[in-house]
Formats: structure tokens, C-alpha cells, sequence
């Protein structure tokens, strides 16, 4: 009997995806640590259209 081949996917994808998991790990780090850098993003409230317009 031949041993199974397992089925491994590709290194370029395993890489990306622990790219993104690490991102969101930093991203949450640093919204902890460091709270004041992301107070000045846009947060996209939405504002009243003018009748005018």
C-alpha cells in the first residue's frame, strides 16, 4: 500500500493569511496601547443632506 499524499496548500496562501491574522493582531495592540493614533480617522457619521441640494 502507498502512503497517502497529503493534500498541503500552496505557501503563498498560508503566508497571506497569516499576514492578515497578524495585521488584525497589531491593529488591536495598538487600538489598546495606543488609542490617541486612530482618534483623528474618519469614522463616517453620516450628515444631513441640505434641502438645497
Amino acid at each position: 500500500m502507498e502512503p497517502k499524499k497529503k493534500n498541503k496548500p500552496n505557501t503563498l496562501v498560508v503566508v497571506l493569511f497569516s499576514l492578515i491574522i497578524l495585521m488584525i493582531v497589531i491593529y488591536f495592540i495598538l487600538v489598546t496601547f495606543f488609542p490617541a493614533v486612530f482618534s483623528t480617522l474618519n469614522t463616517g457619521d453620516l450628515q444631513p443632506v441640505p434641502a438645497d441640494k
